[in-house]
């Protein structure tokens, strides 16, 4: 694998386009039909699904098993799957544009000594209009610092921990323009959004 932080890749403007996850990246050369197929690694493992190829490239691209293993061990638990959503996207920046966007030295410091191979953080990149977070509360340009408390920089954790939390209120602490702020923001169950009424 050559990224395991690839942005997901975009299939077209009237396509579906995967948001708030990372997607990992190889030059495998897989064709047309293979998608869902299992990756596997030297061991045999099962580590991702295949999801697309880039036309005319060698590149491809594959979806973690975070969110699919958490869906089955509910299912073999007899729980229901949620799955949480400010609605919101975000994306992965490097520290050096985080900066520009008010990350001090000393928040930078603390996620580095929790894992010195992080070199980003999560920003807030858009809102679903009429949402259930308002504009105060999140813009875009925000910088995710931690949910209840907790140190989030990456997409498994913001997964896991919304879909946690599914229907209920979380603190959210960002940077907006070097400030440090925490709202309260509530967390909807996207099987409820869509369910038909």
């Amino acid at each position: 694998l050559a990224r395991l932080d690839r942005a997901a890749p975009n299939y077209g403007r009237h396509s579906f386009n995967d948001f708030n996850t990372f997607y990992f990246q190889a030059a495998s050369s897989t064709s047309g039909g293979s998608s869902g197929s299992p990756v596997l690694n030297r061991q045999g493992h099962v580590v991702a699904l295949n999801a697309a190829g880039k036309v005319g490239t060698a590149a491809s691209f594959y979806l973690p098993l975070d969110r699919i293993k958490r869906a089955v061990d509910l299912l073999k638990e007899g729980k229901q799957i949620t799955r949480g959503t400010l609605q919101a996207t975000f994306e992965y920046k490097p520290f050096n544009e985080l900066a520009r966007l008010g990350l001090g030295p000393e928040t930078e410091a603390m996620v580095r000594k929790r894992n010195t191979d992080e070199v980003g953080m999560l920003v807030t990149k858009s809102l679903v209009p009429g949402g259930p977070v308002s504009d105060e509360q999140l813009q875009p340009g925000d910088i995710l610092v931690k949910i209840n408390g907790k140190l989030i920089t990456r997409f498994p954790e913001l997964e896991g921990l919304l879909d946690d939390a599914a229907g209920q209120s979380v603190e959210l602490e960002l940077i907006r323009g070097g400030e440090v702020l925490k709202v309260e923001a509530q967390v909807h169950d996207t099987t409820q959004l869509y369910s038909p009424s």
